[in-house]
């Protein structure tokens, strides 16, 4: 009876269990192919992805680091021959806008075309109608509930989803109209 518990208990102990975690460190050892740019969502990249390292190292290059490299007429406080930087368009370069991809492939690079979505465009539509408005909270939500949609239905024409970032202050005096005039520097 002896042996045979000792046999048992040999046996026990040569049978080797894997947990979940050894599991996916094994399947990520094998993995060789790029995981996020094979996303069908990965189109294009938000103001929170600038300054992003990326994950370049041993095991593959999975995703390029990325910087925000705005046109460099909204850079800076200082004027460039003689224009004004727009510190409009600058906060929403730096802030809203998505830049759209250059390649549809594998590696996409960013474009230097900045866009705002209809979501990030009714966030800045939010901050705008407080800072220069006065219109909080519900107040603000009330009137966008009221403008939003058929402003953005007019200034995105081709039904893309997108309006060019750089013009955008047309679409915030479009929108703000009956509030009167609306002064972006």
């Amino acid at each position: 009876m002896k042996y045979a518990i000792l046999a048992l208990v040999g046996a026990a102990s040569a049978i080797r269990t894997i947990s979940n975690q050894d599991k996916l460190f094994e399947y990520n050892l094998v993995q060789t192919d790029k995981i996020l740019e094979d996303l069908p969502a990965f189109s294009a990249w938000t103001p929170s992805l600038n300054g992003v390292p990326g994950t370049q190292n041993e095991y593959g290059d999975y995703f390029q680091p990325y910087n925000r490299d705005i046109p460099e007429r909204f850079t800076g406080d200082v004027a460039i021959d003689s224009y004004p930087v727009d510190k409009f368009t600058q906060s929403m370069l730096n802030g809203y806008a998505i830049e759209s991809i250059d390649g549809k492939g594998k590696d996409p690079k960013p474009s230097g075309k900045f866009y705002l979505t209809k979501d990030s465009a009714r966030r800045a539509a939010v901050e705008v109608l407080a800072t220069h408005f006065g219109l909080k909270g519900a107040e603000g939500e009330k009137f966008l509930g009221l403008r939003y949609d058929d402003a953005w239905n007019y200034y995105d024409v081709n039904k893309t989803g997108m309006i060019d970032a750089v013009g955008v202050s047309q679409f915030f005096r479009y929108l703000t109209r009956p509030l009167g005039a609306i002064d972006l520097e």
